[in-house]
């Protein structure tokens, strides 16, 4: 969440900037007398002004002919040679061309043939002698991204109220069964479930946030493939045993990476602890490493239920779950999977799924190779 926070202060400071700017060049060209060399010196201080900026800008005369552009106006298909080909930037600057006053608009556009969908917001002032100057800002990521936030809060916020509630449930249960020592037994095993489902909930958030939050790769070392799965082996043991589930693992001890251990281990694991979770009893794990072409690929498979194939684009979102009733009965919190893929991607790899129903699924996470290194720093 803080790097949507950093991201959305970042946006907001250019587009600050840019009004601030325009905002200048706007007084100090209408104090300037009007005439022919001044028109063109007017145009002249537009267009130095648009190139500088990190938005998209035009420069029209009175005929609404367009005299200078930026490349991103052009690339956005807003103008096309001299020609304004929106249709809301063509009002807006009709609007503007004889008022003192700022003119804006907010307006959806449509890319191509795929209907990638923009939103922009455009603000256009007359500059004298018929000139306007338009200033296009594209809002697309911001809006993304407060939408990201908005729903992740609500997410978050949804999850944690299901354990706390059943907690205070329970704790309430348990004062009316004090002189029931087996009903005090069952209801001290669901309290403790469900404090565990909370503390294992926190402790992802947490994880996802420092991965989204800061740059693992400006601190990375080389890490020990071999180590890390030894440790997320050692981590998902007792879940394995409970389903007297067999882990068949093979890998060599000799395959590095740049990274951060910890958090490889943790995809890792939580990559083993969705095959078994997925898995019913006496079934097989696999995990295995091959390399090829400068990359590790870290390879785990089940035997489990498999995953429909409409669903399998979706199983990496936050809190998405395949099967409601599965993750709340083990303590899932549905970030596992989303974890996997931040931090493989925070580390320049990816993960990927194949998956058939009632065959089962492998997840490989795919990292670029690091060689001719030292075992003394390697992540143990």
């Amino acid at each position: 969440m803080v790097t949507i926070d950093i991201l959305l202060m970042v946006a907001s400071s250019v587009a600050v900037i840019a009004i601030s700017a325009t905002y200048l060049f706007f007084r100090s060209v209408r104090m300037r007398p009007s005439n022919s060399q001044s028109d063109e010196s007017l145009t002249d201080m537009a267009s130095s002004l648009i190139s500088v900026l990190a938005t998209a800008g035009f420069v029209v005369d009175n005929s609404l002919a367009v005299l200078r552009a930026t490349n991103s106006a052009i690339a956005l298909g807003l103008v096309s040679g001299r020609v304004i080909r929106s249709n809301e930037i063509r009002k807006l600057v009709r609007s503007a061309k004889d008022s003192d006053s700022t003119h804006e608009v907010e307006f959806e556009l449509t890319l191509g043939a795929g209907g990638d969908v923009r939103y922009l917001h455009a603000r256009a002032v007359s500059i004298g002698s018929g000139f306007v100057l338009v200033l296009v800002e594209d809002s697309t990521d911001e809006r993304d991204f407060e939408t990201i936030r908005r729903d992740f809060i609500a997410n978050v916020t949804h999850e944690i109220k299901t354990p706390i509630g059943a907690i205070t449930l329970l704790s309430e249960a348990m004062e009316g069964a004090l002189d029931d020592p087996k009903q005090m037994h069952k209801f001290a095993d669901s309290l403790r479930r469900e404090a565990r489902r909370l503390s294992n909930l926190v402790t992802e958030i947490i994880q996802l946030s420092r991965v989204e939050s800061s740059d693992i790769l400006s601190s990375a070392r080389p890490v020990n493939i071999g180590a890390v799965i030894r440790e997320a082996l050692e981590r998902t043991v007792v879940i394995a045993e409970a389903k007297s589930i067999d882990i068949n693992a093979k890998f060599p001890d000799d395959i590095f990476v740049m990274g951060d251990g910890e958090l490889l281990t943790v995809a890792v694991k939580n990559l083993l602890e969705n095959a078994i979770q997925y898995s019913d009893k006496n079934q097989q794990v696999g995990i295995g490493v091959t390399t090829r072409n400068g990359h590790v690929d870290i390879i785990v498979t089940d035997q489990g239920v498999g995953i429909p194939a409409d669903e399998q684009a979706r199983v990496f979102e936050r809190f998405y779950r395949v099967d409601e009733s599965r993750d709340r009965t083990t303590g899932g919190t549905g970030l596992g999977l989303s974890l996997v893929k931040h931090i493989s991607m925070s580390h320049r790899g990816e993960v990927t799924l194949f998956s058939q129903q009632g065959v089962g699924s492998t997840f490989t996470i795919r990292l670029p190779r690091l060689v001719d290194t030292s075992e003394e720093n390697t992540h143990e």
